[in-house]
C-alpha cells in the first residue's frame, strides 16, 4: 500500500511485514514542489494535471498546492509519528527515511543494486 493513507493505519499497517516513513524536511518538500509546478507552469510538462495548473492554483492561493503542503506538514506529521511509532510497537519493522539520498540508498539495497 502507497500514500497517505494514515486514516487507514489501524486497519492495515499492524498487517505489514514493513513500514516505510518518507519523513523528509520540510524544505525539501517545498523545493520539490517549486520546481515541479515551475516546470509545469512553463510547459515542460505535459500531463493533464499540469495542464490545469496555475499560478494562482501553485503558489498564490488560499488552497495553493504549496501552502497546503506547508500546511498538511505541519498538522500531519505529528500525528504519523505517532501512529508508526504505535505500529512499531506492534513488532513491525519500521524504515524511516529522511532525505532523497536515504531513500535511493535504501531502494537499491532492496533492489539488490548495491
Amino acid at each position: 500500500m502507497e500514500g497517505n493513507y494514515s486514516k487507514l493505519a489501524d486497519v492495515v499497517w499492524h498487517r505489514a511485514q514493513v513500514l516505510v516513513w518518507l519523513d523528509l524536511p520540510l524544505a525539501l518538500v517545498v523545493r520539490r514542489i517549486v520546481y515541479r509546478s515551475l516546470r509545469q507552469l512553463a510547459g515542460l510538462d505535459t500531463s493533464a494535471q499540469a495542464r490545469r495548473l496555475t499560478w494562482n492554483r501553485a503558489f498564490f492561493g488560499r488552497r495553493s498546492l504549496l501552502r497546503t503542503a506547508v500546511r498538511k506538514y505541519r498538522h500531519n506529521r505529528p500525528r504519523y509519528a505517532r501512529q508508526v511509532a504505535e505500529t512499531a510497537a506492534l513488532g513491525v519493522r519500521v524504515v524511516r527515511l529522511r532525505s532523497g539520498r536515504q531513500a535511493n540508498a535504501w531502494l537499491a539495497e532492496q533492489l539488490g543494486q548495491r
